[in-house]
Formats: structure tokens, sequence, C-alpha cells
């Protein structure tokens, strides 16, 4: 029986470790290389990375430590254990094999070891082909499969190889002669497809056409979404400008806020003992009103009783009166007060009078409106009662009782300034009317004539 340890007439272990390392898959060779120290050494040295663009310079240092060892164990067990996997077809069937029972007999029966692996002839020349004899070489020099001079001599054989490589010619030719058979009756085909291939040609000059119109737009876009990008990017760092701002501005706004808030509270706090001062003086204040609307209603009973003799005394007076109105509807008041003439000392006290009443120097004169200026006077007097009745609620509102009342008192010397006047004009009147009439006239019971 030959080992794979032992050297074997007629092959090349160097092109056959070749052979393996370049059907082995990278991923597989990097972890031979990352598993065995002196290689992935060899490797990577001057800092080279496993780059798998660089393979066939791996695999020359691989095969250089080989060839160095004379191919150990050590060295080629990885590298058959990784490349074993590839020849999936083969590996299949060594391996259902040898896991089989009938395999487990066979070894019983010829006491062959568990750590042995071999074939007999019948099984050999069953697994065994020519257009694998690359594959059953690698078998013979790298792997733990024993075989027999036999065996190995028909693996070397290149002879039995020849002849079925001329059968396999002949078996070629025979089906080239069945591909031109069919070669014939395809070109009526391809003529229909030529003809349809221009057609489509057609097409696809057009489809090119729209492909580039496509790729111009394409571009186009691109270079308008370049420009929102630039554009967005812009937006951003000035947005996170603002962020940074606005959370600046936040914490300037929530430590003024806070500030706000407690002046508004000590304000709140302020007003809320003002509101209870005065809430105390609104019900002393309402109980006074109380007071006084009890008092009111004496006051509307002796109106009522006053307005009922009053009423009687109008009614007296109504008879008076007509008399009266005939008699001084007889004096033309306004051509008297224009054309009467007042000595120097008297107007100029009155014009005096007038103006400390109006504050003014274009006061109104007598003889200008006589009753309009009767009445002003009088609105004076009106005024301050009104304000004297309602003292009880304007005091609350106004909020200031002493302010108040020393407003009222201006009112109450204006008012003084007024009654004067009044009793000055009740005398200035008098004299006009007893100019106008004698008073003869006025013992008779008759309307006298006018005067001129």
């Amino acid at each position: 029986m030959l080992g794979n340890n032992e050297t074997i007439e007629g092959i090349s272990s160097s092109d056959l470790f070749q052979k393996m390392l370049k059907e082995i898959p990278w991923s597989n060779l990097r972890v031979y290389i990352q598993s065995n120290a002196q290689v992935l050494k060899a490797c990577t040295l001057g800092g080279r990375r496993l780059d798998p663009q660089q393979r066939g310079w791996f695999e020359k240092m691989v095969l250089r430590e080989a060839e160095k060892s004379q191919f150990s164990e050590a060295i080629c067990n990885g590298v058959f254990a990784a490349w074993y996997p590839v020849r999936e077809e083969l590996h299949k069937t060594l391996e259902d094999y040898f896991h089989s029972d009938e395999y487990k007999e066979y070894r019983a029966a010829n006491e062959i070891p568990e750590d042995s692996y071999v074939l007999s002839d019948e099984k050999f020349n069953e697994f065994f082909s020519i257009s694998q004899t690359d594959a059953w070489r690698i078998l013979l020099r790298f792997s733990p499969l024993k075989f027999t001079k036999e065996q190995a001599d028909k693996v070397l054989d290149t002879s039995a190889g020849n002849v079925e490589l001329l059968e396999q010619l002949k078996e070629l030719k025979e089906a080239n002669a069945e591909l031109q058979r069919k070669n014939a009756s395809l070109q009526g085909d391809a003529e229909k497809l030529r003809a349809k291939q221009q057609a489509d040609a057609q097409d696809i000059q057009e489809q090119k056409k729209q492909s580039r119109q496509l790729r111009q737009d394409i571009e186009t876009w691109q270079r308008k979404c370049e420009s929102q990008q630039a554009e967005i990017k812009r937006l951003n760092d000035s947005l996170t400008q603002k962020d940074a701002n606005l959370s600046s501005k936040e914490t300037e706004i929530r430590d003024q806020s806070a500030r706000e808030i407690s002046r508004v509270q000590n304000e709140l706090d302020r007003i809320q003992g003002e509101i209870g001062v005065w809430k105390t003086r609104y019900e002393g204040q309402l109980q006074q009103n109380r007071q006084l609307e009890s008092e009111a209603k004496e006051a509307v009973r002796q109106a009522k009783i006053t307005q009922e003799a009053a009423d009687k005394t109008t009614a007296e007076s109504e008879k008076l009166r007509s008399f009266a109105d005939l008699l001084l509807s007889r004096i033309d008041w306004p051509r008297v007060g224009a054309a009467m003439k007042m000595n120097p000392t008297v107007r100029r006290n009155f014009n005096s009078l007038v103006r400390k009443l109006n504050y003014e120097d274009n006061a109104p004169k007598i003889e200008d409106a006589l009753p309009a200026f009767w009445d002003g006077l009088q609105d004076r007097e009106k005024k301050l009662i009104a304000k004297i009745a309602k003292s009880n609620t304007e005091e609350v509102m106004n909020g200031n009782m002493d302010g108040y009342w020393d407003e009222i008192s201006q009112d109450f010397e204006e008012t003084q300034l007024t009654l004067e006047a009044r009793m000055f004009m009740l005398g200035l009147l008098r004299d006009v009317f007893f100019q106008t009439f004698e008073p003869e006239d006025l013992e008779k019971p008759i309307i006298p004539p006018k005067k001129k």
C-alpha cells in the first residue's frame, strides 16, 4: 500500500500542490493562511494585508513554504482539507462510502485500522474516472487514502487515458455530425431571427436615443439635486445657528419670565393686601349705604309731601303768573340788554365777576344773551348738588376720599361766585323792570302799553 507521505515517481508535488491552491476559494485560503503561523508570517511580511487582489503572490508564498518543508503534512494537510470539498462529486462519493456500513464490514473483514482509508479494487474501478485524473493524483499524493501499486499505476498511467480520449473523440464526431444537421435546420430559424434582430436593432436605436435623452434629463436633475443639497446644507447650518440662538434666547426669556413672575407675585400680594383694605372699606360703605337708603326713602316720602304742597302752590301761582307773564312779555329783553347803559363802575365790577366765573377774557356780556348766561350760572349749582348727592358711591369709585372732597371744595368757591353774580343780576333786573314800568302802571289790573 502507498501512503501520501511516500515518494511517488511520475508526478510533480509542486504542480499538484499549486493546482490545489488555485482551486481553493479565497475565503478558505485566507482561513488556512491565518491558522498557520509560519505561513501567515511569510505572507504578511512587510505589513502586507490579506487582499484577494494579491492572491497570486500569497499562493507563491504558500508554495515556497511547502517546498521548504519538503511538502510536510503540517503544511499540506491544511491545504488538502480546504481543497477536498471543492471537488463536490468526488468528495461526496468517497465520504458516503467511507461512512457506510459496507465499508465498516470491509474494514472488519480485512482487519483494517479505523484511521486507515483504503479502497478495494472493485470500489476503486467503480469510483475512478479518467476525466478526474488530476484529482486522483492529488488524492494519491496528499490524502490519507492508501492505494495499491496497481491502483497507483492506473492513476499514473496516461495510455489508458489516451484510449479513453479516442473514444471520447469518436463520440464528439458523432455529436458534431448531429449538431451540423441541427445547424442546417437552425439556419432557417437564424434568418428569421436576423430579420427580427434588424427590427429589434431599430427599436434598440430608438431606445438608445430615449436613453440618451433620459441620461441628459438625469444629469440635469442631478445638477439640480446637487444645488438643492447645497441649499439644504446651507439651510441646515442656518437652522443649527438659529437653534443655538433660540436656545440662548429661550434661556434668557426663561430667566426673565422667572423674574417677571416673582415681580408679579409680589405685586399680586400687594394688591391682595389693598383688596383686603378696600373690602373692609366697602363693607363699611355698604353699611352706610343701607343707612342712606333708609334716609333716602324717608327723604322721598318727605319730598312727596313737599311736592304735593308745591303742586298746590304751583296751581295757585299759575293763576298769578299768567298775568305776570303777560306783563313781562311787554319788555323786549334782548333790546333792553343791548341798549342798557351801565355806568363804568357797574360794568367794571360785573366784568370782573364774569372773568372770575369763566377764567377767560372773552366772557359773554349780559347784553348778548341774558337767559343763556343765567342758565350757565345755574348749571354750576346743579352739578355741585349732584356731586354731593352721589358722594357715597363716587368716593369709592374715585378711590381717594380726601381728593374727592378737595375737588368739590373748589366747586363750592365757584358756586359762591355764581350766586353773587345772580344776586347782582337780580338787582340789575329789578332796576330794568322799574325803569320800564311806572308804579301806577302796576296798580291797575290791565297790561300797560309798550314804551319806546
